[in-house]
């Protein structure tokens, strides 16, 4: 069977434009992030979602005809006591700055690690391969995305955040779920 698999980024929210990190936590959309998802023109057969709110709200602007499957392995990274917390404050910690310049050095304390994102994704998508639909949408998070296209490509942590979708942007995924699961790797 052909499949083909949409990763969307969750729509812009308030907290992205001011430069506030999320992680777990959210903040509503604002209205470019609403705009962004009623701009997805696609018709899936299922649709799933992470349960944080933000992805939630757009997965239901994004298909409000679909029933949305919320599953927690497509939350954003768990961002520990950086959540809530403006980028701008952030610049001088030192960990902060490896997780964005050297995110292959990067050693979480109170956050998630990147290999533990990747896992979870990694699983997820699996699972998508095994579900007999062919036209499956998922609405996720920028840092979740991009673990799961790093992992896919096959591509270490230093290519991190050039894998980082914009609110809204799409990452898809086509072929036989044979050839899909052949490229899989968990690390």
């Amino acid at each position: 069977m052909s499949k083909i698999i949409n990763y969307y980024r969750h729509g812009e929210t308030v907290w992205n434009k001011v430069g506030r990190l999320q992680g777990w936590l959210d903040s509503d959309l604002t209205t470019k992030g609403v705009e962004q998802a009623m701009s997805v023109n696609w018709n899936p057969e299922i649709v799933f979602s992470s349960d944080l709110k933000r992805a939630v709200q757009t997965a239901r602007l994004m298909f409000p005809d679909h029933t949305i499957h919320k599953n927690e392995n497509l939350r954003e990274i768990n961002l520990g006591h950086w959540q809530g917390s403006y980028i701008k404050n952030l610049q001088q910690d030192e960990q902060y700055c490896c997780y964005m310049n050297s995110p292959e050095l990067f050693i979480n304390t109170t956050q998630e690690s990147f290999n533990e994102v990747t896992n979870r994704m990694l699983r997820f998508h699996q699972y998508l391969l095994k579900l007999p639909y062919e036209r499956i949408a998922v609405v996720s998070h920028g840092v979740a995305i991009a673990c799961l296209i790093s992992a896919l490509h096959k591509q270490p942590y230093n290519q991190l955040w050039g894998y980082l979708l914009d609110g809204g942007a799409c990452f898809s995924i086509e072929g036989k779920s044979e050839q899909l699961h052949k490229d899989i790797f968990i690390q």
